[in-house]
């Protein structure tokens, strides 16, 4: 008899075990779950916020979102939201080094993100406008000295400043990965090619948006050798004027901000530049 009741004793106890292991499971899994959601509906939040250009706001949601150390694609995303912020043109706390050093993030710590391919585009046009920033700094203090040893300088003129979609056509869809899987690879010929058949679609249901968006970050990109800063510059500028709904929009208005910057700054390097040519001319030239 006592060996029956020490058995059923065994049988409850494990029970109970069971009973607290699964419900410790269970609790877990809710957590990660809720967790889960949290992040989602932050970056969201953050993402309008950013939209609103409310840039503090939508820093302090994507950090919030950083904090809860969610799954890897909602933490790398973040993180590109991030970057995007602090390279926005209106952004009046502006940090293209700070912008850098999160897209450098992406690359180093999730090299299989599907915002790679993005991400080494803003990469090189970073680095390249932190370079030619610099170039022009070293410029304007060498001019600077000349003026103070007494060479008259003519002042540089500054270069002026200037809907919901309808379900898509698998076709236009199947050009659109095409097209990107093509850039991933290398082949900016094909790349154009592919989201060219997008825009002369004449589906309406086609992603021209997406189209415009992913031709003018081939345009962007440093490793074409056809690369052009004036066709980016377009396309992305048709995405803005024609699809002001579009998903694409805030990051193209972003891409445009940065263009015009560095296009600015390449003015200005040439024409002090020239200034410095046309300064050691009038030496050359000066009565001894």
């Amino acid at each position: 008899m006592d060996r029956e009741r020490i058995t059923a004793w065994k049988y409850v106890c494990l029970f109970v075990a069971g009973l607290i292991f699964f419900s410790h499971f269970g609790c877990a899994g809710s957590k990660q779950v809720l967790l889960r959601k949290e992040a989602k509906g932050r970056l969201v939040d953050g993402q309008k916020l950013l939209a609103q250009k409310n840039y503090d706001g939508a820093l302090s949601e994507f950090q919030k979102v950083l904090s809860l150390h969610p799954p890897k694609p909602l933490e790398e995303e973040a993180l590109f939201d991030m970057a995007l912020v602090y390279a926005h043109f209106g952004n009046p706390k502006r940090d293209y080094g700070t912008s850098l050093n999160l897209f450098l993030r992406i690359l180093n710590n999730y090299p299989e993100s599907r915002l790679v391919e993005q991400t080494k585009i803003w990469v090189g046009v970073l680095q390249a406008n932190l370079e030619t920033a610099k170039t022009l700094e070293k410029l304007k203090k060498s001019m600077k000295d000349r003026e103070e040893r007494g060479a008259g300088l003519r002042e540089p003129r500054k270069m002026r400043q200037e809907d919901t979609r309808p379900e898509e056509s698998e076709e236009g869809r199947q050009h659109l990965i095409r097209s990107q899987q093509l850039l991933a690879q290398g082949n900016y010929e094909g790349a154009v090619g592919e989201g060219q058949k997008v825009l002369t679609s004449s589906d309406p249901r086609s992603s021209k948006d997406e189209a415009l968006f992913t031709l003018g970050l081939i345009f962007a990109h440093f490793g074409n050798p056809q690369r052009d800063a004036q066709k980016s510059l377009e396309y992305f500028r048709r995405l803005v004027r024609n699809y002001p709904k579009s998903p694409f929009v805030e990051q193209a208005k972003i891409w445009v901000g940065i263009l015009e910057e560095n296009e600015e700054l390449n003015y200005l390097i040439q024409k002090l530049k020239q200034v410095d040519i046309d300064i050691e001319e009038m030496k050359r030239n000066r009565p001894q």
